[in-house]
């Protein structure tokens, strides 16, 4: 006897977000393995994206969901190459340096077979001379010869232990600066500047309207911290938005839209952020380069908070 389930089928679009949800993940994990000390941030990133859009099947959220995951392969993108080219780069050094040595060596071999070969030569010959100053004088020789040898040995021997020390240190301090997480501000927890610089130059590339949303502290508050501050932001702004350490004591993020269209998201923010906090909103002006831009984040962000 057949039975049917009670529980109702999937919707298209709960199926759709299953499917979209996996291939995020899925994308999460080859670029912790692609590139381990960069693509493990963008993984965890990913990785919390289907608990954010659980509770929301709708065609926004997945529309906001996917320019959210598209942003950041373009931040993956950028900074993988730059750290596989720096691999590349170090490696085709590291190989040059080994052909190098190896020539060094096989001439060393070479020339250390002829000398020998020739200092035989010169013995056998001397030991058919009957005239003890001429064996004496030939003993000079050798005995010089192999002086001479030695130094010259000893010397190419040290310059190249002394190159591949200095080949050893460098690849050595390219593997350290390789593991540790650049995009981190360790205080916090939160992506630090140099990632909020690269995340700009990433939207611009998007060709959308944006701005740069600051907040800074006006005022120290007893026992309230920059990742206090960071931590209310976050519960004020929506899952995928980003929030970076912009400075000592204050945040970014970006929003997708023209000032007008958040004011009233942004004096909502400001009411729950309280009064000892300085929301600064800089529209990204078409056509401006990142660094005039990054410019007018510091300037004019700096002014409002001075001016509070």
């Amino acid at each position: 006897m057949s039975s049917t389930s009670d529980s109702p089928s999937p919707s298209a679009e709960q199926t759709a977000l299953a499917c979209y949800l996996s291939t995020v993940v899925a994308i999460g994990n080859c670029m912790a393995e692609v590139c381990p000390s960069v693509g493990v941030m963008y993984r965890d990133r990913f990785l919390k994206l289907p608990r954010r859009l659980g509770f929301e099947a709708t065609r926004q959220a997945l529309e906001q969901s996917r320019d959210a995951v598209e942003t950041d392969l373009l931040e993956f993108s950028k900074t993988a190459n730059a750290w596989s080219n720096a691999g590349s780069n170090h490696a085709a050094m590291l190989l040059d340096h080994l052909r190098k040595t190896e020539e060094t060596l096989i001439a060393s071999a070479d020339l250390q077979s002829a000398f020998l070969d020739d200092l035989a030569e010169h013995i056998v010959t001397s030991a058919e001379v009957d005239d003890e100053a001429q064996l004496r004088a030939s003993f000079k020789r050798y005995a010089a010869g192999l002086s001479s040898y030695a130094r010259r040995t000893k010397a190419e021997k040290l310059a190249s232990i002394e190159t591949l020390r200095r080949r050893r240190h460098e690849i050595e301090a390219w593997l350290a600066e390789a593991t540790t997480p650049k995009f981190f501000d360790q205080e916090t927890g939160f992506l630090n500047r140099a990632a909020g610089e690269l995340r700009i130059e990433t939207q611009m590339r998007k060709n959308l309207p944006f701005c740069v949303i600051v907040v800074g502290r006006s005022e120290e508050r007893p026992g309230d911290t920059i990742r206090d501050l960071g931590d209310r932001l976050a519960a004020t702004i929506r899952p995928y938005d980003i929030i970076f350490r912009w400075s000592q004591d204050q945040l970014m993020t970006i929003f997708e839209a023209k000032p007008l269209d958040i004011a009233a998201r942004i004096q909502q923010i400001g009411g729950w952020l309280g009064e000892a906090t300085v929301i600064s909103v800089l529209e990204y002006a078409t056509g401006e380069g990142a660094g005039h831009l990054i410019e007018r984040i510091e300037s004019e962000s700096r002014e409002e908070m001075a001016a509070k």
